[in-house]
């Protein structure tokens, strides 16, 4: 990983920082993984791009007709009603120039073919009453109607997209116009995520006395998945020393990203910041925010190493902030932050002194003004329902304990 600029202590592990500060330190340090080859095709979705893409082909490749109907010369329809012989048909896949029309003709032609030679614009079928041999057409064209010119989308050479850009579903209809058939991008880094604790249990099984499920692991499975890891290494380990020592160099031994979930903080059992610290690097433990205070970031061997919150509600805000951005930047993204919008609070809210908060919301969309948020109820780190009520979470800033009800907030919007 790359040492920041600034100087520290080697045996230093700074904190807490503010959430802005670490994670520009995380984004700076994060490797850039090697780029790779991919078809382009739908499982490209989500890829980054490491090269801009750039046409090969012009688009269209040759004037073509916007619509089914008849190809004429504008200046043969000199007022409407109008009459015209009908002569030929071009239709989608036919050369240009297999039709052409002289003056006082017009042709049919089909949606996508190449526009009759002669032809300056295109009258669509709804302007007429569909005449096969003679039409009448009942509103006059202008010049260039229906019509779409050659390249008037794409030239030869002029980029599509830029390197850095995050593939979406609707990127890939431009991406094939453009001539590729294969995209270069970043390579999918390989994540390993171990959770801790005597008491953690798997979703579904039967609880003993004092155990709870493992809440946070499979949400952190399926994040680590929209952010475009690739999970190499699933992993339990009780709160023994020896046993996180072993798991956290198991994962670490094949994965570009360790995330480990608990045993971040200072009780007697937290044995997960101890063992890196002593194994590997940290380069700052605790952030000054809420949920998610004790989150620490640093190297193990040659993985990057990711310590998150134990509780559900933490894990999972945590790994929006600072998770799926190193992946995003692992990959090559220009853009990795999450990405916010201005809300307007619905309600007066309370928050800690000195704490960048964020608390679990939902927007309610309002015509003509910004939206407004309002919260989904307990906002303790451990409350999963909330959770799921919410398809937002709001920014609450440091500095206050209380925000109006009126007050405009940034807030992320969740699941896309």
């Amino acid at each position: 990983m790359v040492t920041p600029d600034h100087e520290t202590d080697p045996g230093e592990v700074r904190g807490p920082l503010t959430v802005a500060v670490a994670r520009q330190e995380m984004l700076a340090a994060v490797p850039r993984l090697p780029a790779e080859e991919v078809a382009l095709n739908g499982s490209a979705a989500g890829r980054i791009l490491a090269a801009p893409v750039e046409a090969q082909v012009l688009l269209p490749p040759f004037a073509n007709s916007g619509m089914d109907g008849y190809a004429v010369r504008s200046a043969d329809i000199p007022r409407v009603p109008w009459r015209l012989p009908v002569t030929g048909e071009m239709r989608a896949g036919m050369a240009p120039g297999a039709v052409r029309i002289e003056v006082g003709m017009c042709s049919k032609v089909m949606t996508g073919a190449p526009l009759p030679d002669g032809a300056d614009a295109v009258v669509p079928y709804e302007w007429t009453d569909r005449g096969a041999t003679e039409v009448l057409i009942h509103e006059r064209p202008r010049v260039g109607n229906a019509v779409r010119l050659a390249g008037e989308d794409l030239s030869p050479g002029q980029q599509v997209l830029p390197a850095g850009h995050r593939i979406r579903p609707t990127d890939l209809a431009p991406l094939a116009a453009s001539g590729s058939g294969w995209l270069r991008v970043g390579r999918r880094p390989r994540v390993a995520l171990l959770t801790t604790g005597d008491e953690i249990r798997p979703p579904g099984s039967r609880l003993a006395p004092g155990e709870i499920y493992d809440t946070a692991g499979p949400a952190l499975e399926a994040l680590v998945f929209a952010a475009g890891g690739e999970l190499v290494f699933r992993g339990t380990a009780s709160d023994d020393p020896d046993q996180v020592r072993d798991v956290l160099m198991s994962a670490a031994a094949q994965s570009d990203l360790v995330i480990g979930v608990g045993g971040m903080s200072v009780g007697d059992h937290d044995h997960v910041r101890a063992t890196v610290e002593k194994l590997g690097r940290l380069q700052f433990w605790r952030v000054a925010m809420r949920p998610g205070r004790p989150i620490a970031f640093g190297e193990l061997n040659s993985a990057v190493f990711l310590g998150l919150p134990g509780n559900p509600v933490s894990a999972c805000v945590t790994f929006i902030l600072f998770g799926a951005p190193a992946l995003l930047a692992m990959q090559g993204s220009s853009h990795p932050e999450p990405p916010t919008l201005p809300a307007e609070l619905l309600e007066e809210v309370d928050k800690p002194e000195g704490l960048e908060t964020y608390h679990r919301a939902v927007l309610k969309p309002r015509p003509g003004k910004i939206p407004g948020v309002k919260l989904t109820g307990n906002q303790s780190s451990g409350a999963t329902l909330s959770l799921a009520r919410a398809d937002a979470l709001v920014i609450l800033p440091a500095r206050g304990v209380r925000l109006a009800r009126g007050s405009v907030v940034d807030v992320i919007r969740l699941g896309g």
